[in-house]
């Protein structure tokens, strides 16, 4: 069943707790990035904050569904910020100390918002009863999950190396679940990553082919 349609691209949907919703947001040249809601049955896809001029990008839900999480885009966006927005109230709240900041992901007790630092370098995370940020890991990384016990953040390996990661909340301990190195990955963004309900990585990969010709070249 389509959902959404052309020229607006939905990108980075996400289920509702109770699977009857899919949150995304759309991208059209030459215009900020704005959240929508849409119903699994279908339907028009219903715009969340049509007034907030700031970029909504990488929407996601909190665990009761209640709220929702987001940023702007990567690249360190002066303008960007990690905002809540409450559905009962409709307020916006600016987590504090997040300028810059992007790829909110909500963890599964409520009580962390891990991010990307403005300048992609650091994965740190907001914990909301000290209200305060802490460093989890150094080094260029994206496309953050959490698994299901919330024990753990998974990303992809942005350095060159080409591997799934998974950093411990409890000690900051970073390993590698997967090597990619011979493993073309593709998506929007050149890479697409997701976590399976029993943890496993979920990545598109590219197995396309191409067209090849030969050619007979006669000199005059």
């Amino acid at each position: 069943m389509q959902l959404t349609y052309a020229p607006a691209q939905a990108l980075m949907p996400r289920w509702s707790s109770d699977g009857k919703a899919i949150l995304f947001f759309e991208a059209e040249a030459n215009k900020r990035f704005k959240v929508y809601e849409v119903l699994r049955e279908g339907g028009s896809p219903r715009q969340l904050m049509p007034d907030n001029p700031a970029p909504q990008a990488d929407p996601n839900w909190s665990p009761d569904g209640g709220k929702i999480v987001f940023a702007g885009g990567s690249g360190g966006d002066p303008s960007s910020s990690i905002q809540i927005l409450d559905l009962a109230t409709h307020q916006i709240s600016t987590l504090p100390g997040s300028q810059g900041m992007y790829s909110p992901r909500w963890s599964p007790d409520g009580r962390y918002i891990p991010a990307l630092s403005p300048d992609a370098t650091r994965l740190v995370v907001f914990d909301f009863q000290t209200r305060k940020w802490t460093e989890l890991a150094k080094g260029s990384m994206g496309w953050l999950e959490w698994s299901k016990d919330g024990q753990y953040l998974q990303a992809l390996d942005g350095s060159g190396t080409g591997a799934v990661i998974r950093v411990r909340l409890s000690d900051h301990k970073t390993e590698r679940l997967v090597d990619l190195k011979n493993i073309a990955t593709v998506g929007y963004y050149s890479q697409w990553f997701a976590v399976a309900p029993d943890d496993s990585p979920i990545m598109l990969r590219n197995a396309g082919t191409q067209d090849v010709y030969a050619l007979d070249w006669e000199e005059p």
